[in-house]
């Protein structure tokens, strides 16, 4: 049947989202954020999460830049926190995915699963940073889209 995360959502419709928010969503906060995907790792990251970015500043176009930076922390700490075992290897799937950009065919291969065992794994990844990224969207106080779809 599948893994029960423990989240009462339609997995399908939550993956899906996630997915169409790393193809748009994603892309626009590194393109504005003036980051590489490359310094989406957690040495050049504030490992403390949050920096403030002061509320006085009148140059609205630093403030969407450093959105821009704090959403792509929130999405780099939201990956960071899911699991990650042989058995549940979601993290080593999203960033493989979203951060390194390999191909599904790479990172099937990187995990050692079958297509068919490595497209469920996917789901549970996508479904478990729907989760996590509730989280980070508080703690660094971005407007991320709500991506869990609740069963009908």
């Amino acid at each position: 049947m599948g893994t029960d995360l423990g989240l009462d959502i339609d997995q399908k419709a939550t993956a899906e989202n996630v997915k169409r928010f790393f193809r748009n969503d994603f892309e626009k906060y590194i393109l504005r954020s003036g980051y590489h995907r490359t310094d989406l790792t957690s040495p050049q990251l504030d490992p403390t999460g949050i920096m403030g970015h002061g509320g006085n500043s009148a140059e609205n176009k630093m403030a969407i830049i450093f959105d821009a930076q704090d959403k792509c922390k929130a999405v780099y700490h939201a990956i960071d926190q899911c699991f990650d075992s042989t058995q549940q290897p979601f993290r080593t799937i999203l960033k493989s995915l979203y951060i390194d950009e390999l191909k599904d065919w790479q990172v099937a291969a990187k995990v050692q699963y079958s297509d068919s065992r490595y497209n469920e794994l996917k789901k549970y990844a996508l479904c478990q940073f729907a989760d996590t990224i509730e989280t980070w969207k508080i703690l660094y106080c971005v407007d991320i889209p709500e991506l869990k779809v609740p069963k009908k």
